[in-house]
């Protein structure tokens, strides 16, 4: 079965392949090119052999396709039997064009051509010609050829017109194949003659052509930098120049434009001067309105012409100084005086309208009452003594032609009044800073400010710079400084009746990190290596960490007054009981603890006793052996009762751990047993202790009392039984009573148990 169906598919191969061939054979196709401009007609005709098999005895038509789609049939046509055409009106792209046979609906491809579409070049942009006055002259143009078509040949043509005697001469010239430039032969053009110039690209589509290019050569040229030969300075104010073109263009005699640029030597005024001329070749100029006494440095370019487009200047020439002639200084200068006591520093600067009119300035400072030169001086300062009756100096400037006018400064000796407020100064650049202040007293006159500056870190001290300003300012900036380097800054208020107090700051105009570490304990570091200010480590840690402990301990004492204010109060101001107004039947054990501070060992909450007191059974037959009872001779101490008597309303146990510590309170005497006393009624004994008990500052409290014997004194001392209905045992009772009021409790009353 797979051999059937492979035999299969080889048949229909090969007949669709002799059908092809067959077909192949049948015609011939034909058309006059087959790469056309874009835009252009074609026209493509088809041969039918007459032994083609397709047509050969059968009906048949021609059908056309372009592009794999069949072109309308009004565009197809029959020239003669067996010849069939087709005219495509205009191919903006290549074209696959086929001729077809068809018999009914089917048709069969016999035949095709590819028609390829081609551009004229092009248009040649940008056309410049400059001309090179070099020894040779050459007249070089060039142009940008645009995008260039691949696989078709571009040829370049340059045409160059003149008038010679009124009749238009041309010339034309054949670039060389894939050049974009030309050099144009000297015989071809004029140099001051004007001329005209294109350039034509040609393909096999077509040509374009650039604009004209209109204009005279020698505008065109780039001239050497001229040579200033000489400068004399004849007149007061004024330079005259002698100048010539470079070396290889003083043949040119035409006249040129050139410009002259002065520039004052060190800045002395700060001014450039660039002067426009139109001279011929080796001509004077002249030059006045110029500073007197001044340094200038001249340099000088020259072009064909300042009207053209096409001219370009030349570079600077070597610069030339000259001073023009000197006079005596003009105008006045900015002075800054200061008076301690007798010593003055005077300091100046040139105002806005001072000239030196020359060079090597000194400066004379003298008094004219009494007549003195105080200092004279190359420096733009000076420091002298001033007498008490001096009230003005004078200044003035001096070069070698003569001397300006005296300016006047003032002696000012009150020095003691207001200074300004808020002074601050805000970093603006690296070498800038801005200034701002606040006002004065209401009750002065301000006539202005004198704002002064020096570095601080410069060896030797740096001189000291000043700067005048008007009354109505209040803010400035100070411009040259060095980065990262401190710089004193001061401001002085001038009042009409003298100088204020200045307000002075040490600033940066910018800061980064030290350059170096301090050593400790050495010395302080060197300002020029702090590059900002410096805050030495200890002295923060000294400062920082006590104020966290205070403020710590401040919240601490806060939170635990309110959060724990009982507990507080109790550890601050404990409760202690008063035995004049207590009573044993009330101490519970919460009860005693309130108020009693606490203590680390104690984790629960215990009685701590601050007094006490004991019973004591004596054996008749025993008397005392001293004038104390011994703690041998207590057969019963309080602390040995497990049972607690009916007439107690509270049951207290003590702890003899605890009794160590307590303050003896009493002790109470008993002939017999405690527990079987009925009525008797035992003396109590006072405590040896001679610690006095709470208020025993009291005037009212009783006197101390004494231990007695049992023999013969027992008997007299109050003893503990009911009291009487007698009112005068009762108030004797109560005054006992009122002496120990912590022994009330041990009371005995007569009861039925």
């Amino acid at each position: 079965m797979a051999s059937v169906w492979l035999l299969l598919v080889l048949w229909i191969f090969v007949n669709a392949l002799i059908k092809v061939i067959q077909a192949s054979s049948c015609a011939t196709i034909h058309t006059p090119a087959e790469v056309v401009r874009s835009g252009s007609p074609v026209s493509v005709s088809c041969s039918i052999k007459d032994d083609c098999t397709l047509t050969k005895g059968k009906d048949f038509h021609v059908a056309w396709k372009i592009n794999n789609s069949f072109a309308p049939s009004n565009l197809s046509y029959q020239e003669s039997n067996g010849t069939y055409g087709v005219i495509i009106p205009s191919l903006d792209t290549d074209t696959s064009i086929a001729c077809a046979v068809c018999k009914e609906e089917k048709c069969q491809i016999v035949n095709g051509v590819r028609v390829k579409v081609g551009y004229p070049p092009p248009v040649p942009k940008n056309l410049s010609c400059s001309l090179n006055l070099r020894p040779e002259q050459r007249f070089l143009c060039k142009w940008d050829p645009g995008e260039e078509r691949e696989n078709l040949s571009t040829n370049y043509t340059l045409k160059i017109f003149r008038v010679i005697y009124k009749k238009v001469t041309s010339k034309q010239y054949c670039i060389p194949h894939g050049e974009h430039l030309y050099l144009i032969p000297r015989i071809s053009y004029p140099l001051v003659s004007v001329v005209e110039i294109k350039v034509t690209a040609v393909n096999v589509f077509g040509n374009a052509t650039s604009e004209t290019l209109k204009l005279i050569p020698l505008e065109t040229a780039m001239f050497d930098p001229p040579e200033i030969n000489r400068i004399e300075a004849d007149v007061a104010g004024c330079l005259n120049y002698s100048w010539s073109l470079g070396k290889s263009q003083q043949w040119l005699m035409t006249a040129i434009s050139l410009e002259i640029r002065l520039k004052t030597v060190d800045n002395q005024q700060n001014k450039e001067l660039v002067l426009p001329f139109t001279k011929k070749n080796g001509g004077k100029i002249n030059v006045c309105g110029l500073f007197h006494g001044t340094n200038y440095s001249t340099t000088m370019r020259v072009k064909y012409s300042s009207l053209s487009k096409w001219s370009k200047w030349s570079k600077w020439s070597d610069p030339k100084i000259a001073n023009t002639v000197m006079k005596a200084p003009t105008g006045s200068l900015d002075t800054w005086l200061k008076v301690d006591d007798q010593n003055a520093q005077l300091y100046w600067k040139p105002s806005e309208n001072f000239r030196p009119n020359g060079w090597n300035l000194s400066y004379i400072v003298e008094s004219m009452e009494p007549k003195r030169n105080l200092c004279i001086t190359q420096e733009s300062h000076c420091f002298f003594n001033l007498t008490e009756k001096v009230e003005k100096v004078y200044l003035r400037a001096t070069n070698a032609a003569a001397s300006s006018d005296h300016t006047e400064v003032p002696v000012y000796r009150n020095k003691g009044l207001g200074s300004v407020s808020n002074f601050s100064v805000h970093p603006q650049s690296e070498t800038s800073v801005l200034m701002v202040w606040g006002g004065t007293p209401a009750s002065l006159t301000i006539t202005g400010y004198v704002l002064e500056w020096r570095s601080l870190n410069e060896m030797p001290a740096a001189p000291l710079s000043f700067t005048l300003m008007d009354k109505n300012i209040s803010s400035t900036i100070l411009t040259g400084l060095r980065p990262d380097k401190p710089y004193e800054i001061s401001i002085y208020p001038k009042y009409d009746k003298g100088i204020g107090i200045p307000h002075t700051l040490v600033a940066y105009s910018i800061q980064k990190a030290p350059s170096v570490a301090p050593v400790l304990n050495i010395m302080r570091e060197p300002s020029n290596e702090r590059n900002g200010t410096i805050r030495d480590g200890i002295e923060m840690t000294l400062f920082v960490i006590p104020t966290y402990i205070g403020l710590s301990l401040l919240i601490i004492v806060v939170f635990a007054c309110f959060g724990k204010n009982e507990r507080v109060k109790m550890c601050l101001w404990p409760i202690i009981p008063d035995p004049a107004n207590s009573s044993i039947k009330k101490w519970t054990t919460t009860y005693s603890v309130q108020g009693i501070p606490s203590f680390v060992e104690d984790k629960d909450s215990v009685l701590v006793y601050l007094s006490r007191f004991s019973l004591l059974d004596l054996d008749e037959k025993e008397p005392f052996k001293s004038d104390y009872v011994k703690e041998s001779q207590w057969s019963r101490d309080i602390n040995s009762y497990d049972e607690c008597h009916s007439s107690f309303q509270t049951c207290v146990q003590y702890d003899s751990e605890h009794d160590r510590d307590a303050v003896p309170y009493a002790t109470v005497v008993f002939s017999g047993p405690y527990q079987n006393h009925s009525s008797c009624l035992p003396p109590y004994i006072r405590s040896e202790s001679t610690q006095p008990l709470l208020g025993a500052d009291d005037p009212g409290s009783p006197p101390p009392y004494e231990n007695v014997s049992p023999s013969g004194n027992v008997s007299k001392v109050q003893r503990f039984s009911t009291f009487p209905q007698n009112s005068t045992e009762s108030e004797e009772n109560e005054e006992l009573w009122e002496e120990f009021p912590m022994l009330r409790s041990l009371e005995l009353r007569d009861t039925d148990t």
